[in-house]
C-alpha cells in the first residue's frame, strides 16, 4: 500500500494528541488543539482517498510541528494544567450591547459588499433572481479569476467593505455565546450570509470556509470564557454531522455553478473535485517537501508568509490560489493547496517554521491561560492561534489584509469593553478557581 508509512505513523500523531488531551484536561488548549485538527486534516486523506500518495516526509512534519506547537503552548500556559475560574463573571449590558451593534452594521454592510460588487460588476439585478442566469454569471466570474491576462479589478467599494464580509461571522460566534435568547443565537447564525453571497455570486468556497474559521474560534474562546471546556459534546457532533451535510450539498452547487451547469449527471466529475478540495493537500505538500529537501536551502524571507502586506504596499502582486505551480493528481485534477505549512519553510526554512509554530503555541498558551481564568481581554490571543490552526490545511492564514484587519477589529472591540464596562447581565457570586 502507497501510503502504508504515513498511515503508520499517524499512530504517533494521535498518540501525541491523546497524551496533551490528557495532560491539559481539554482539547482546547493549542497543545491538543493543534494535532487534534491535524489528525483529521493529515489522516483522513489517507482513508477517503487512498489513491493518493503521501509521502511518510508529510506525516514526519506533522508530528514534528505538532510537538513545537506543544511546547509553545506549554511555556505560554505555564504547564500544562491551568488554573480556571468555576464562576466566571458574565457578560455587562454594555459589552452585549456593543457586540450586538458590532454585528448588526458588520452584516449589513457585508451584504452591502456584495451589492456593490453586482452593481460595480454590470450584472443585471434579474440576473441574480433567476437561477440559471446566475449560474451563467458565476461562471463568467470564475473564468476571469482564473484568466491568463489577470481578473478585473474588483470595485473599490466592495473590496473596501469586504472586511464586513468576515467581521460578521468573528462577532457571530462570540455573540452566540453571550446571548441566551432564541432569538439572538438566530442572529448569530445569520452572520454567515454575506459569506454565502460572495460564494454564490463568485463561486469562492474560501468565503464560506473563513466565515466558518472565524465563527468557531470565536465560539470556542468565549466558551472558555465562561469555563465551558467540552468539544465533543452531543449537540456539538449532531451539529456538526447536519452542517457537513449541508455544506457539502451547498459546495456540489457551486461546483456545479463553476461549471455553467445544473446537470446532475455530472456527479462524478463534482465529486471528484470536491474529494481534490478536501483531501488533496497532503499530496501537494507531501511532494513539494519531497523537492524542497533536494534542492539547496534559499529562504524567501517572508514573501509569501507576507504576501498580503506586501501587495497592499504594493510591492508585490499575489497570484490566484497564492502559488502558480500545480500537482497532477491521480484523480484527474490539479492543485496549488500546499498546506500553510509551505508559506513558512518557504520563507524561513524548516527550523525556522517550527520556531514560528513554537511561537504561535506560545501565544495561544497564554490566551488560553489568562481567557480560562476570566479575563475577556485575553480572547483576541487565542483567536490569533485558533484561526491560525483551523486555517493551515489550506495556507497560511496572515497573508489576507481582510482576514487580518478582522482579528484586529475583534480585539479593538475587546480593548473598547475593557474601558467601557457596564452592569453585569446577570450578577454571580465571587470568583472561584480550580486546576484543570
Amino acid at each position: 500500500m502507497g501510503n502504508a508509512g504515513a498511515l503508520a505513523l499517524s499512530m504517533v500523531l494521535i498518540g501525541w494528541a491523546a497524551s496533551m488531551r490528557a495532560m491539559s484536561g481539554t482539547w482546547l488548549q493549542p497543545s491538543a488543539f493543534f494535532p487534534l485538527w491535524w489528525c483529521c486534516a493529515g489522516i483522513l486523506p489517507l482513508i477517503f482517498a487512498p489513491q493518493e500518495p503521501v509521502g511518510s516526509n508529510a506525516m514526519v512534519w506533522l508530528i514534528a510541528a505538532s510537538i513545537a506547537v506543544s511546547i509553545g503552548a506549554f511555556a505560554g500556559n505555564w504547564g500544562f494544567r491551568t488554573k480556571r475560574v468555576i464562576t466566571p463573571t458574565q457578560a455587562t449590558d454594555r459589552e452585549l450591547r456593543l457586540f450586538g451593534v458590532a454585528l448588526s452594521v458588520a452584516l449589513l454592510l457585508g451584504l452591502a459588499s456584495n451589492l456593490t460588487f453586482i452593481l460595480g460588476s454590470s450584472i443585471p439585478l434579474g440576473d441574480i433572481l433567476d437561477i440559471e442566469k446566475l449560474v451563467v454569471v458565476s461562471n463568467k466570474l470564475y473564468i476571469q479569476r482564473y484568466a491568463e491576462s489577470g481578473p478585473p479589478p474588483p470595485p473599490p467599494l466592495s473590496q473596501a467593505l469586504l472586511p464586513f464580509v468576515y467581521l460578521a461571522p468573528a462577532v457571530g460566534g462570540i455573540l452566540f455565546v453571550l446571548r441566551r435568547e432564541m432569538r439572538w443565537k438566530v442572529f448569530a447564525l445569520l452572520s454567515y450570509l454575506p459569506a454565502i453571497a460572495v460564494t454564490i455570486l463568485q463561486t469562492t468556497k474560501a468565503a464560506v470556509l473563513f466565515s466558518m474559521v472565524l465563527w468557531l474560534s470565536g465560539y470556542f474562546a468565549t466558551r472558555l470564557r465562561f469555563g465551558k471546556l467540552a468539544v465533543f459534546t452531543k449537540a456539538h457532533l449532531i451539529t456538526a454531522s447536519a452542517v457537513v451535510g449541508v455544506v457539502t450539498i451547498f459546495f456540489f452547487a457551486v461546483s456545479l455553478a463553476r461549471m455553467a451547469s445544473t446537470d446532475f449527471s455530472l456527479l462524478g466529475v463534482v465529486v471528484d473535485k470536491l474529494l481534490i478540495a478536501a483531501f488533496g493537500h497532503m499530496t501537494v505538500f507531501s511532494q513539494w517537501l519531497g523537492e524542497y529537501w533536494q534542492e539547496p536551502a534559499s529562504p524567501s524571507l517572508g514573501k509569501v508568509t507576507f504576501a498580503g502586506p506586501l501587495e497592499l504596499l504594493g510591492y508585490t502582486q499575489r497570484v490566484p490560489g497564492l502559488f502558480e505551480s500545480v500537482v497532477n493528481l491521480i484523480m484527474g485534477d490539479t492543485s496549488n493547496i500546499y498546506t500553510g505549512f509551505r508559506p513558512l519553510i518557504q520563507d524561513f526554512t524548516i527550523p525556522g517554521a517550527l520556531a514560528i509554530l513554537s511561537v504561535l503555541g506560545f501565544i495561544g498558551g497564554i490566551g488560553f491561560r489568562l481567557v480560562a481564568q476570566g479575563k475577556w481581554s485575553a480572547v483576541p490571543l487565542l483567536l490569533i492561534a485558533y484561526v491560525t490552526i483551523l486555517w493551515t490545511p489550506i495556507t497560511w492564514f496572515w497573508i489576507y489584509n481582510s482576514l487580518t484587519a478582522t482579528v484586529f477589529a475583534v480585539a479593538l472591540m475587546v480593548f473598547v469593553v475593557r474601558l467601557w464596562r457596564g452592569a453585569p447581565y446577570r450578577r454571580e457570586p465571587g470568583k472561584r478557581f480550580a486546576t484543570s
